[in-house]
């Protein structure tokens, strides 16, 4: 399937390419809005690429704050080492010494990168629809393959309403001063066997690492699911099973030990999902934070409808998605800040 994906994507790129005038100068990478994540020395590669025919093409970066020259003039196709930061990407064509093209791509950032997976709180089923207020936080668009402002409804999530992505993009860039970047797969009503190898959305999130291994990189999973479970009657072993073997599947084909974070989320108004069948579903979370390496704690949410933070029954209304959105920022600040969090 992957191998698939990346030829049809190189062919229709050839074909639009096919059709520019001759001196057309197309770049394929970086996208604008893109966001790559900082490895630890707060740093990222990224990778440089253009097509026009017949002549050479230049890149140089600018940041965006002051506007002084991060990367001087050097050759395109190449990687471009750069610190955290908010950038644009100048590109020149040059033919016997001569400019005859260039273009800009404007607003590519050095930061955090994070994929959201799970059912409809991960997605977009609350409200209202949320959007980011810093231009540094951006969402990709997996369908399409570009990058966008984040605001909801998140592309690649199912649902037309609200999500905490934007909110903690928000509290993330403003605390850490960085770009942030979301890739949301999140489906509504799921249980987590729809989510492990073999089930009919492991091929979603797969997607997602996918583009984080090739080109963004990404900080961390993050993970909000367990309601359905609650009604299904799953058990704690069998839901640390599940969720375990879709933790380790997606760091396999990552090639990315990605780290985990695991929201603590079990309620739903159901008769059928019992406080006892809610509390298996948190024992099994917790038993996947507590055995599986590299896996976190996440924010807990079972409290939210004692709050009257629920815009219905069991989705976040503007309170709950805030306050969600905080629970994950104190729950990322150990792993971006380099401080390991205790079991």
């Amino acid at each position: 399937m992957m191998r698939s994906l990346l030829f049809w994507t190189a062919n229709l790129a050839l074909s639009a390419f096919a059709a520019e005038p001759a001196d057309s100068l197309r770049i394929l990478d970086p996208l604008e809005r893109s966001v790559y994540q900082r490895d630890a020395a707060g740093r990222a590669r990224i990778l440089t690429a253009a097509s026009i025919n017949r002549a050479e093409v230049e890149v140089r970066v600018l940041d965006r704050k002051d506007r002084r020259i991060a990367r001087d003039w050097t050759k395109a196709g190449e990687e471009v080492d750069l610190p955290a930061g908010w950038y644009d990407f100048e590109f020149r064509a040059r033919r016997d010494g001569a400019v005859i093209a260039q273009t800009t791509i404007e607003r590519v950032g050095v930061g955090e990168v994070f994929i959201t997976c799970g059912q409809s709180n991960s997605a977009n089923h609350g409200k209202p629809v949320q959007q980011a207020t810093d231009e540094r936080v951006a969402a990709f668009d997996l369908a399409a393959g570009r990058w966008q402002p984040c605001k909801d409804p998140q592309p690649g999530a199912t649902g037309a309403g609200g999500s905490p992505w934007p909110l903690l993009g928000d509290l993330l860039a403003q605390r850490y001063d960085v770009p942030v970047g979301f890739l949301s797969v999140g489906v509504g009503s799921t249980a987590v066997a729809y989510w492990a190898p073999g089930g009919k959305g492991y091929p979603r999130l797969q997607t997602a690492l996918v583009a984080a291994q090739k080109r963004f990189k990404a900080r961390a999973v993050l993970w909000h699911q367990g309601e359905s479970d609650s009604i299904a009657g799953t058990s704690a072993d069998r839901y640390a099973q599940l969720l375990g073997s879709l933790i380790q599947q997606s760091r396999t084909d990552a090639h990315l030990n990605l780290p985990w974070g695991i929201a603590r989320a079990s309620f739903h108004p159901s008769p059928v999902a019992t406080p006892a069948r809610q509390a298996a579903i948190i024992a099994g979370q917790n038993k996947v934070i507590a055995t599986i390496p590299d896996a976190f704690a996440g924010p807990e949410t079972d409290t939210y409808h004692t709050q009257g933070w629920l815009c219905d029954s069991v989705h976040f209304n503007q309170q709950g998605l805030a306050a969600h959105a905080r629970g994950w920022a104190t729950a990322l600040a150990p792993l971006i800040e380099g401080k390991k969090a205790s079991k």
